[in-house]
This record gives structure tokens, C-alpha cells and sequence, in this order.
């Protein structure tokens, strides 16, 4: 039997050891105050490298200050909106916009005394300034409407030195609510703030040091500005050239016989003469290079109507040289009219799509809506003599065919309407203050010749008088008045092609004979001329006709869409649109550009 074995020397496992209590228990206290120095040491040097990141000074850190409605940092929506916008496109180009959400740099905006000191705190190299105080316009139509208008210097502040520089914001934006009107101006205002700084703030000492040195990660962060300002640069030098080379073409075709008004890139409908001058509705377009797109853009301005002298060219409505607009808003729907040898000017405001207006405004620039329609379309308001009344073409809904209303323009009344049961008017005007004339055809039932019709809105029972009928088959429009209304003057198609000239007294017409055929005929002060449109070799050009000999000179050669011709006041001269494709945005708008000749050589 094996003997039992004798004990080992092994001990039972000894039970864990109970953590200390304290660092004094591991630690004696003679030595225990080192060990609170370096770490001390190493939290105040984590603390000085972040708040050295945070505050110093860097050129590509860029603070985003524009006061929409409030800064950002004081919780303004609006504001917020458009600093993340602009932001988010300073990112991608390489710079380093400041951004919330980091309590010191909240805690540092909300404490500076104002933004350059909060940018400067927060070690920005530059800051981006401007105060959009916008108008706020409120249309009176049913459901509510609100329309911003934005104006307003924004400035580009190196931080270091405190030297600046200025660019422009303007843009307007409208909804039926007055937040969602500020939501979408900040989108347009972010954009245009960008293309307003970005060339002076890639050309700044500071920053070219970073893009002329060597340093390859700087280099490699804004490769993209690089190629952004040097696209930008090319691309708007490409768009001047453009416009202006096509203007020299337009100008040198017409052999110095036309003096043009308008500069090369306007969009300018005229609306009328009067001593001095005329009256123009402009739709200006700039050109800016879009981030987001990489390529050209347009940026189109609030339309205005302006009155201009004849004597000097203009300059677009967005230059701080531009005369002061009679009126300014979002679209003029169709064509104004200027008061007979007055100052006042009816035109069809557009609110966005939501209303259409009859508005009168004046040299001095009150206006009036005369009226105010949700549903109805109103195209080619003419203003009578004296301005007592408004007629305007009126479609009840869109692609209706067109009737025929005056209103009073003191109350917005109607005082006419002429309803054609889906015929189609030949055009109308004023022959005195108090009588319209127009062109339509009475029974369609009976037959279709076309009648130039009278009626005196002023009296009552209204009476339509029928003095002037057409030939069969013969088609009469575009009638104008003379300036004491004793002759009317009207384009005639038919066996006997041309222009009529009818005598008011006696409704006797003669037929001058057109080359070429004729539209938009308008008389010369003294009655004893027309201008007119006519076709021509490469489209349409501006011809005069001497009623006493019967004789057509034209006073345009060109290629453009020459059209709508007013004599000036002393009719010593023609004024008119000259039309064609803009060469920048070929698709998407045509030039439309003021211009005049000389009657007499």
C-alpha cells in the first residue's frame, strides 16, 4: 500500500487586496504635490492648444456676419440659412467658414461686443459684412401676399489691417408667407454675396501667399477657389466680350444711321415719348459664375419703368449711375402705355404669378393700382389723353380669348366692356381723352368684315358708333390716333395692301402703298408723317412715310427685329426697339436694346 504523501510547503491563494482610498495610500504626502504639477502641467497645455486652434489667426477662416432679420448666432432663421449656404460653398472652395455648435464659439459671438471682435476672438482672418434690411411690400390679394425687396453693401474686412472692400447684394422674393418670403431671399442673397467677395478675397496678400508658396496641403485645400476665380475671370471676360461684340456688329450694320440708347446687354421695351424723352420698362440681367453650376448664370433684376432723355446714353438699372425708376417690382405683364403729352404711365403689374394689376405711376414715382384681379388677365393698358381712364385687353382666365374693358382710373370702375364672343379685336385706341376707338367685327353671324367702331366712355346710355367699315375680306389693325385726333391711321391687308390713313371728320381713307407690308404704324406730332415696321432682308426694319407725297424712306438696314416706333416729341427723330438673340444666353432671352434715327438727314 502507497504511503500518503507528505504536506507541500504551498499556501492557500491570498485574497485580493481592497482598492485604496485615496492617492495618499499609495503615495506618501511628502511626495504627492508633483504628481498633481504634471498633470496640472498637461490639462493647461491641452487647454492652451485648443484654444490656440480656436483663436488664432487664419487667413482662410472666414466669419459669415450678415443681419438678416438678426445674425445667426441670435437665432435669426434667415440668417442662419444664408450663412450655411454661403458657408457650405466657402467650404468647397477650401476656406473655413466659422460654424455653430461649438459652446465656445457661440460663447464668443454672443459675448464680443460686435462681430469684427467675436471674428477676431475666434482667430478669422476675415470677415463677411452686411445689413439686409429688406422692404417688405404686402399685396392686397386674398389669400395674403409678401414680397422683399434687398439692397444693401456688403463689405469684405482682412481683420488684421481692418481694410475692406464693398460689393453689392439686391434680389427680391415673395410667398404667401412672410418667413418663407425671407427663407428663399436668403438662398438668392448667399450666391450673390459670394460673387460680390470672392475675386478680392482670393486676390488678398494673405491668402496669396498660401496660393503662390509651397506648402502642398494649403495648396492642394484651395485648388478648387484656384480654379473657381480663374473659370469666373475667364468666363465673365468671355460674356463682355461677347455682349459687346455683338453690339458693334448690330451698330456697325446700320452704317452710322442709328444712335443707340440702351446699353449692350438690356432687355428695354419702349413704351412711349414726350418732350425731352422717353419712357422705358427695363427686365436688366448680370451675369455671375456659379458655384453650384460651374458656369455662367443670370441673376435677373426687379423690372422697372423709367423715364430717360433722349440725349445721353443709359446705363443698366443695377449701376450706381441709373436713374431713379418711376417704378420698381417683380414682372410688367405685356406691354405699358405713356399719357398723350403727359408724365403718367399705365402698366399691368404681375404679383408673382398670384394677381394682375392695372397701375398708374408718374415721373415722380406715385402710383396707384387701379385695380386688382386674382383670376383675370390684363395685356396692353392704354392710358387716355388727360388720364381719366384705362382700356385694357381682359382675358376672364389664362388662353381665353381676349374682351375689351375701360376703367375709371380714379376708382377702378368699368365703365365699358365689350365682350366679342371668342372674335378676335384688331387693337384699340384713345382718340381723345374721352372716346375709344377700336377695330372688331360686329356679327360674325352675318358676315366678317371688320368695322372701326367709336364709343365716348363718358356718356351715358354708352353708344357704340360704327363709322368706318372694311372692305370684304379685307383686314384692318393696329389703329393710332393723331395728337389732336382728327386723322387715325391703320395697317390694311387685302387687295389694296398698306397703310390707311382715315380722316376722322369725314371717315374718308387713302391707301398708301408699303413694300415690304407694315405693322405698328404711329404718327408724327404734326400728323404729316408715319413710322412704322416692314419687313426687310434680315428681319424687320423702321420706315417713315410722307403722307403729302406718298414717298417710304427707310431708316434702318440691319439684321435685328427693329420694332415699335414712337417719334420723338419734336419729331425730328424716330425711337425704337432693336431685337435680337442675347450671345451669351442664347436660348433663354433675346436683347432688346433702344435706339433712334434721324428723320432728315
Amino acid at each position: 500500500m502507497e504511503a500518503p504523501r507528505p504536506p507541500t510547503d504551498a499556501q492557500p491563494p491570498a485574497p485580493e487586496a481592497d482598492p485604496p482610498e485615496s492617492l495618499a495610500a499609495i503615495v506618501s504626502k511628502r511626495r504627492l504635490w508633483p504628481v498633481f504639477a504634471v498633470l496640472g502641467l498637461a490639462i493647461a497645455a491641452a487647454g492652451a492648444l485648443a484654444f490656440r486652434s480656436l483663436t488664432a489667426t487664419d487667413p482662410l477662416r472666414i466669419l459669415v456676419a450678415i443681419d438678416l432679420d438678426g445674425y445667426w448666432w441670435e437665432g435669426s432663421q434667415p440668417a442662419a440659412r444664408l450663412a450655411d449656404e454661403l458657408g457650405g460653398q466657402l467650404a468647397e472652395l477650401g476656406f473655413d467658414p466659422v460654424k455653430g455648435g461649438d459652446p465656445r464659439v457661440m460663447k464668443a459671438l454672443e459675448g464680443a461686443e460686435d462681430p469684427k471682435a467675436a471674428a477676431k476672438a475666434l482667430g478669422a482672418g476675415f470677415i463677411i459684412e452686411a445689413r439686409v434690411a429688406p422692404e417688405v411690400v404686402e399685396h392686397p390679394v386674398k389669400e395674403g401676399y409678401f414680397e422683399l425687396r434687398a439692397d444693401a453693401p456688403v463689405t469684405l474686412t482682412f481683420l488684421d489691417k481692418g481694410t475692406s472692400t464693398e460689393g453689392r447684394l439686391r434680389g427680391y422674393a415673395g410667398s404667401t408667407k412672410k418667413d418663407r418670403a425671407m427663407a428663399l431671399l436668403a438662398n438668392s442673397m448667399a450666391s450673390q454675396a459670394l460673387d460680390a467677395v470672392i475675386a478680392q478675397l482670393m486676390d488678398h496678400p494673405s491668402v496669396r501667399e498660401i496660393t503662390e508658396g509651397s506648402d502642398i496641403k494649403l495648396l492642394e485645400r484651395l485648388a478648387s477657389a484656384r480654379r473657381f476665380v480663374k473659370d469666373r475671370a475667364a468666363n465673365l471676360d468671355r460674356a463682355a466680350g461677347a455682349y459687346a461684340a455683338r453690339a458693334k456688329e448690330v451698330e456697325a450694320e446700320e452704317q452710322g444711321r442709328v444712335t443707340f440708347l440702351s446699353p449692350p446687354a438690356a432687355e428695354d421695351l419702349l413704351v412711349g415719348t414726350a418732350e425731352g424723352g422717353y419712357f422705358v420698362k427695363t427686365a436688366d440681367v448680370s451675369v455671375f459664375h456659379s458655384v453650384k453650376s460651374k458656369d455662367l448664370a443670370r441673376r435677373e433684376a426687379l423690372e422697372t419703368v423709367e423715364w430717360r432723355p433722349l440725349d445721353r446714353q443709359a446705363v443698366p438699372t443695377t449701376d450706381p449711375g441709373a436713374v431713379k425708376p418711376m417704378w420698381r417690382g417683380y414682372h410688367v405683364y405685356s406691354y405699358p402705355s405713356s399719357q398723350r403729352d403727359g408724365d403718367r404711365v399705365a402698366l399691368v403689374e404681375d404679383f408673382f404669378g398670384w394677381a394682375k394689376t392695372i397701375t398708374i405711376v408718374d415721373r415722380s414715382g406715385q402710383n396707384k393700382r387701379v385695380r386688382v384681379d386674382p383670376e383675370h388677365r390684363f395685356v396692353d393698358p392704354k392710358l387716355a389723353p388727360g388720364g381719366r381712364f384705362v382700356a385694357v385687353y381682359d382675358r376672364p382666365e389664362a388662353g381665353a380669348q381676349a374682351d375689351l374693358m375701360v376703367v375709371d382710373a380714379e376708382s377702378g370702375k368699368e365703365v365699358f366692356g365689350l365682350h366679342t364672343e371668342n372674335q378676335s379685336l384688331g387693337g384699340f385706341a384713345w382718340l381723345d381723352g374721352t372716346r375709344l376707338m377700336f377695330v372688331y367685327v360686329p356679327d360674325a353671324a352675318e358676315d366678317d368684315v371688320r368695322h372701326l367702331a367709336v364709343v365716348d366712355v363718358s356718356k351715358e346710355p354708352l353708344s357704340i358708333e360704327r363709322p368706318f367699315r372694311a372692305k370684304p375680306g379685307e383686314d384692318l389693325r393696329n389703329p393710332a390716333a393723331s395728337r389732336d385726333g382728327t386723322k387715325i391711321v391703320c395697317v390694311v391687308d387685302g387687295d389694296e395692301p398698306g397703310i390707311a390713313v382715315i380722316d376722322a371728320t369725314t371717315w374718308r381713307r387713302k391707301v398708301y402703298p408699303v413694300d415690304g407690308g407694315a405693322s405698328w404704324p404711329a404718327f408724327s406730332p404734326d400728323a404729316a408723317r408715319v413710322a412704322f415696321e416692314t419687313r426687310g432682308a434680315g428681319g424687320t426694319d423702321i420706315a417713315v412715310l410722307a403722307l403729302a407725297t406718298g414717298e417710304v424712306k427707310r431708316l434702318t438696314v440691319g439684321s435685328g427685329q427693329e420694332r415699335a416706333p414712337w417719334f420723338s416729341a419734336d419729331g425730328k427723330r424716330v425711337v425704337f426697339e432693336v431685337r435680337y438673340r442675347d450671345p451669351v444666353f442664347p436660348q433663354k432671352r433675346s436683347l432688346s436694346r433702344i435706339a433712334s434715327a434721324a428723320v432728315e438727314p
